[in-house]
C-alpha cells in the first residue's frame, strides 16, 4: 500500500495579496522601508493600463492583524491656481463637495487633506483590511475593497475636473472649421 503526501504551503499576508495582484496584471514592486516608519512589510503596486494608479500596500508592526491600503493623490498644480482664486470659505465648500462625493465611494477609508482644507495640496487614503477577513473571504472579497479604495482616486479627480474642468494636452477644443 502506497501513500500519497501532499504538502500544504500556507503563504503569508504578503505573497497572498502579492499573488492576487498579479494574477489581476497589477505591477507589483518590493519596497524598502526604514525602520523608523514601524512598517513589516510593504509593496508598492501599479493598475494595470496608463495611466497606472499608484498605491502601496503595507503591514505596520504595531498593528500586525491588519495590512493598510495606502494612495496619496497630489493635487495638480492646475487645479491649485484654480483654488488659490477662490476665497478660503469657497475653497472649504469645494473640498468638501470633493470629500463628501469620495466618502460615498468608500466609507471604510481613512481620507485626510494635507497640509489642511484651505490649502489643500495632496490628499491621503487609507483603508485597513484585516488578516482575518482576507483569510476568511479570500481573493473576491479583497479585490472588491481594492476596487472599492481605488475608485476613491476617481471620484475625487473627477470632483476637481467637475468644479475645475481641465482638459488633458492633446485634447484641447480647436477652433470651429467649416468644411464646404
Amino acid at each position: 500500500m502506497s501513500s500519497i503526501v501532499v504538502r500544504c504551503v500556507e503563504l503569508s499576508t504578503r505573497d497572498l495579496i502579492t499573488k492576487w495582484l498579479v494574477e489581476e496584471s497589477f505591477t507589483v514592486t518590493k519596497l524598502e522601508t526604514p525602520p523608523e516608519t514601524r512598517v513589516s512589510w510593504s509593496i508598492g503596486v501599479s493598475t494595470p493600463g496608463v495611466p497606472g494608479i499608484k498605491f502601496s500596500v503595507i503591514a505596520p508592526m504595531d498593528k500586525q492583524d491588519r495590512i493598510i491600503l495606502v494612495m496619496g493623490i497630489a493635487i495638480s498644480q492646475e487645479h491649485k491656481v484654480e483654488l488659490e482664486k477662490l476665497k478660503p470659505a469657497e475653497r472649504v465648500r469645494v473640498m468638501h463637495s470633493i470629500l463628501s462625493r469620495t466618502l460615498s465611494v468608500c466609507t471604510d477609508c481613512k481620507i485626510a487633506i494635507q497640509p489642511d482644507v484651505v490649502n489643500p495640496y495632496t490628499i491621503a487614503i487609507n483603508m485597513e483590511v484585516f488578516e482575518e477577513e482576507i483569510e476568511r473571504y479570500g481573493k473576491p472579497y479583497f479585490m472588491r475593497l481594492l476596487t472599492r479604495f481605488l475608485n476613491t482616486y476617481l471620484a475625487i479627480v473627477s470632483g476637481f475636473n467637475e468644479w475645475f474642468p481641465i482638459l488633458p494636452p492633446g485634447t484641447r477644443e480647436k477652433e470651429p472649421r467649416t468644411y464646404m
